[in-house]
């Protein structure tokens, strides 16, 4: 089916972003004056540092901490142990907040509110019996589910490929004839249908005075007929679309386990049935060979995108997938669209299984896989700007939804990517604190150059949902926004916190509120739980931030004289004039400096210790 493409107005609002200017792509990296250090404390040269501190350093940016160095369990308050996965925005708030906690007493810790699965809503349901007829009572008419669906559709953006629009349609109008009939002979689609009317009336309804998701009984009956593990079923593309539609919704709703569990379920029904390979034309007819391929693909997406959320290993390899990228076989803009989106989603599988792979091999690796993710991403970076050029002439404000969930997905990768260097800064920032007693810390311009490319990404992505939430077209039930404003909210809390000379003003945090504001009165199950952690996170730094006056921080020095740079953040504007959502920044990060950053890491110069 074609996704809802009708251009969007999404210009204005966002305050003050990035500056841009006209600095060569070549040399800003090396530009980057002396070593970092936090403002408000007198930077020292030290050349007579201990062999064995700077060893120490050295290691401690050598090897992910997220992996190998803090716990993976965690016992929750009701005495259960919980595994905390490395790549989990919300396994890495619990590692933050028990390493601060542990190390940094006058804090003062208040406990950490957990919020585990079920907390924001628990959807419950019995499986109903596979020789009964469903339920098919207290359902809308017809014309009301068609709006519901096209509402859909246009909320969903890429995860509209799920959804055979033509079949759908036949399917729907014959089962208003017969509903019994029609659930009865086709029980996958008529799971799709409950959950279309639920995602449907959660995208409607602002929020629920009883704190439930609107429609969410409609998903309690969807989930209640969902295949089973027996592997028999007349439609196993409609129990694998159906299953996928309900991990979508169960992660809507913060149950991140069942959302994982599903997903597997589905990216297992596509090995059974062999999608993950090519289906040949000629065997099965273009169109079915089509829509088995557009159905692997998003499954593909989200299992890669669940496993990142719960910090686990997805269960295919990407050398065991055969299967062509959509636009290899049609080059329309929803095919060149779908396959960005893969191409990002197997960026996010190299991120997983390098930056934060585990065991002897990855030993000291750190930076050498970080350094092949942005040479990845840049790449990528490259025909996601030639793609927009094309099609939307360089303008958000001019793209669909999906080309806006391109944009923010490729930031993230960014923040994933560099997160664990940002947990490896904190843990010798706080070794600092707790032996010399003092907030200075030093970076070599590599790894500072890498803060501040996670936090411009991080600053990136919360000017663009400030910019949606501003028109009114968040995605606010969905579960990727509310994901990538708090991940990315996080990582910047830390970065001013370690090195706020990265950050060159607090506009973020304005942006933050409106758009976690926004989420919650939209009814987001998750975005007041997010906001907690946020704030909490917020107050035990309190000891380990720098006073810092109500002047603007002092911004790197990018000058080889040492004079303050006005255009620091400066991309290329003639090959990269971007209006992103009116916030005057680059829409993606300019592949020739994140080639160049991924150049400049090398680990004999990786680390820079400065003494206090």
């Amino acid at each position: 089916m074609c996704t809802e493409e009708e251009a969007l107005s999404l210009s204005g609002g966002g305050g003050p972003g990035i500056r841009v200017g006209t600095v060569t792509s070549s040399n800003w990296l090396q530009r980057m004056g002396p070593p970092l250090h936090t403002p408000g404390t007198p930077q020292r040269e030290h050349e007579t540092n201990s062999g064995t501190e700077q060893d120490h350093d050295r290691s401690r940016f050598s090897r992910n901490p997220l992996v190998d160095r803090d716990p993976s369990f965690a016992q929750t308050p009701d005495g259960r142990f919980w595994y905390m996965g490395p790549t989990s925005s919300w396994s890495f708030c619990r590692r933050v907040l028990a390493l601060i906690g542990r190390k940094v007493p006058e804090s003062n810790c208040p406990p950490d509110p957990f919020h585990i699965d079920g907390v924001a809503f628990k959807l419950t349901w019995r499986p109903y019996p596979p020789d009964e007829v469903p339920d098919v009572t207290n359902l809308p008419p017809l014309d009301y589910a068609l709006f519901l669906f096209n509402t859909v559709k246009f909320y969903f953006g890429f995860l509209s490929f799920m959804i055979d629009e033509p079949a759908y349609l036949q399917d729907l109008h014959e089962f208003y004839r017969d509903p019994s009939a029609k659930a009865a002979s086709k029980r996958p689609w008529y799971c799709q249908y409950l959950l279309v009317l639920a995602f449907g009336k959660a995208f409607l309804t602002q929020r629920n005075h009883s704190g439930t998701p609107p429609g969410h009984q409609y998903a309690s009956r969807a989930m209640a007929l969902l295949p089973d593990l027996s592997g028999v079923d007349e439609d196993p593309l409609g129990c694998i679309q159906a299953l996928s539609l309900g991990a979508v919704y169960l992660q809507s709703i913060d149950m991140r386990r069942a959302a994982f569990q599903h997903i597997g379920h589905a990216l297992r029904g596509c090995i059974i049935e062999g999608i993950h390979r090519h289906v040949p034309e000629e065997i099965c007819g273009p169109e079915l060979s089509k829509r088995c391929r557009t159905i692997f693909w998003v499954v593909y997406m989200l299992d890669r995108e669940f496993s990142a959320l719960i910090g686990a290993p997805s269960s295919i390899r990407d050398e065991d997938i055969t299967v062509k990228l959509p636009a290899e076989m049609d080059d329309s803009v929803e095919q060149i669209n779908l396959t960005l989106h893969v191409r990002l989603s197997r960026v996010m599988a190299t991120i997983l299984t390098t930056v934060y792979g585990v065991g002897n091999d990855f030993d000291d690796t750190l930076i050498r896989s970080t350094q092949s993710i942005l040479h990845s991403i840049a790449e990528l970076s490259y025909d996601l700007t030639a793609f927009l050029n094309a099609h939307f002439h360089g303008l958000i404000s001019r793209a669909s939804k999906m080309a806006i969930r391109l944009m923010l997905a490729h930031h993230h990768c960014v923040v994933l990517t560099t997160r664990p260097l940002v947990m490896c800064a904190l843990h010798m920032h706080i070794e600092r604190t707790e032996r010399h007693k003092s907030q200075t810390i030093g970076l070599s311009s590599p790894v500072a150059s890498l803060l501040q490319c996670c936090a411009d990404s991080a600053q990136t992505i919360l000017q663009t949902l400030r910019t949606l939430a501003d028109d009114d077209l968040m995605d606010a039930f969905l579960p990727f926004q509310v994901e990538d404003a708090s991940s990315s909210a996080f990582v910047l809390y830390l970065i001013r916190a370690i090195a706020p000379s990265v950050i060159s003003n607090d506009t973020w945090c304005d942006n933050l509120t409106l758009v976690l504001d926004k989420l919650i009165s939209k009814g987001n199950l998750a975005a007041p739980l997010r906001r907690l952690e946020l704030r909490q996170l917020e107050q035990i730094l309190a000891p380990l931030t720098p006073k810092l006056t109500n002047h603007p921080l002092p911004q790197i020095n990018l000058d080889e004289d040492n004079e303050i740079n006005e255009e620091h953040y400066a991309f290329d504007h003639e090959e990269f004039e971007w209006d992103l959502l009116g916030l005057n920044s680059s829409v993606s990060l300019p592949p020739r400096e994140l080639y160049d950053l991924a150049d400049q890491l090398d680990m004999e110069g990786i680390i820079q210790s400065v003494g206090v």
